[in-house]
């Protein structure tokens, strides 16, 4: 069978939940020689990471990846093949014309058309990001920041609702929520509080009562939640090298399990279907594709977004390329970057994953240790080389559905293009 036929009947089997799971076959069950049987392992089990006894981190800094001697193709990218529509950026300083100026500038260079900045903040901070942001409201939609300060006070879901109103009032485009719920805001006995939490049903309803998409992070990698040790491929690219760090690793240090905040999720997406969530980062599920598709079929009111997941996609090329043309109306483009960012080493990798075939290239690190390793993954990637229309949607057009004030500036940068 042809290895591209077989790899796209793998993801449908993947995405319908027709995949057998199972152990290795015994001999007696070996499947026969051409029509081999399709299964996918189970997650490692917590024992199966955990240190040798008696072992610690040594403090041993991890050097950056090696220079590969491989001489592969690399094709000629200057920016992005269309005016890209990045969802998910990280910008706090813009509340000034000068700071605005700056980064549309580089978003200019790079071929970014236009994002969303995650970062307006509340209040007083908010107001100086859409005031300083009114000439470039067609390059930047400004969302409210989330915040669970005083949730444990009587009135919060009415008080933090109505400034949500406020923002939506004054040009607030959405809002983005960090992974404070799940991982982060405790309720007062020090368990903490999930996306379902009935405090937050009157914020969703609101988000939804303005039809403003919510740009929402629950969770966080996967192995933050399986024991510190040198199995741990976290571990393994820099991560808690030192003795004593355990900072972001939740593997029995009081907090709740992945499983359990998957599952608030679910029941957030299930009691709110008018609102519109946009699920970072693969909703943190790119360790199974599986999961994502539950994800999708189950609720039409949930989205994703790629970024500070393309390390992980890039090691299953084939298999995220199918997923992708399968899903390709619910996948928008994200890089979780910002204006510090650069256009060789951050933006660029973006597009080389998306628009060709290129191998063995490496991805945008979304951080570095302190000895040059990419912590989130400390392997090189290939690209997907997505048809156009899939990328165009997954570019610009799916994050239209959510901005559409975006759409005039888009289609005046895509006829400049065309000239």
């Amino acid at each position: 069978m042809d290895g591209m036929k077989r790899q796209a009947i793998v993801v449908a089997a993947i995405a319908t939940g027709c995949v057998v799971v199972s152990s290795a076959p015994s001999a007696q069950q070996q499947p026969r020689v051409g029509n081999p049987q399709v299964t996918v392992p189970p997650l490692a089990a917590p024992d199966e990471v955990t240190a040798p006894p008696g072992w610690k981190p040594d403090g041993h800094i991890v050097p950056p990846m090696p220079i590969t001697l491989a001489r592969l193709p690399r094709t000629s990218i200057a920016r992005a093949r269309y005016p890209a529509i990045d969802f998910h950026v990280h910008a706090p300083g813009l509340t000034t014309d000068a700071a605005y100026k700056e980064f549309v500038a580089v978003l200019d260079r790079a071929g970014v058309g236009a994002i969303a900045n995650m970062d307006g903040g509340t209040g007083a901070h908010l107001d100086a990001a859409l005031k300083a942001g009114a000439p470039y409201k067609d390059r930047v939609a400004t969302f409210i920041t989330f915040s669970a300060d005083g949730i444990n006070e009587p009135g919060w879901s009415e008080k933090f609702a109505a400034e949500m109103e406020r923002a939506f009032k004054a040009g607030a485009l959405g809002m983005k929520v960090w992974k404070t719920v799940g991982l982060t805001a405790k309720n007062p006995d020090g368990s903490f509080i999930q996306a379902d939490d009935p405090r937050l049903d009157p914020i969703w309803e609101m988000a939804a009562r303005y039809d403003r998409p919510v740009m929402i992070h629950i969770g966080d990698s996967i192995g933050r939640f399986y024991p510190i040790s040198p199995k741990n491929e976290r571990f393994e690219a820099g991560l808690w090298a030192k003795p004593g760090d355990t900072e972001g690793n939740y593997y029995k240090n009081g907090y709740p399990t992945y499983e359990a905040i998957e599952q608030a999720r679910e029941n957030m997406h299930r009691k709110h279907p008018k609102t519109r969530f946009v699920n970072a980062h693969m909703a943190m599920l790119y360790y199974d594709p599986a999961k994502v598709a539950k994800l999708l079929d189950t609720y039409p009111n949930a989205d994703v977004e790629i970024s500070a997941s393309v390390q992980d996609l890039g090691r299953a090329p084939r298999l995220w390329r199918e997923f992708i043309i399968k899903y390709q109306d619910r996948v928008l483009f994200g890089s979780d970057g910002g204006p510090e960012r650069g256009i060789d080493d951050f933006w660029t990798p973006h597009w080389r994953f998306l628009e060709t075939y290129d191998e063995y290239f490496e991805h945008p690190a979304q951080l570095r240790t302190e000895g040059g390793s990419p912590g989130h993954g400390r392997w090189n990637i290939s690209g997907i080389g997505l048809p156009d229309e899939v990328l165009r949607k997954v570019y610009y057009e799916n994050a239209l559905r959510h901005l559409p004030s975006l759409k005039n500036s888009n289609t005046r940068q895509l006829g400049a293009r065309a000239r």
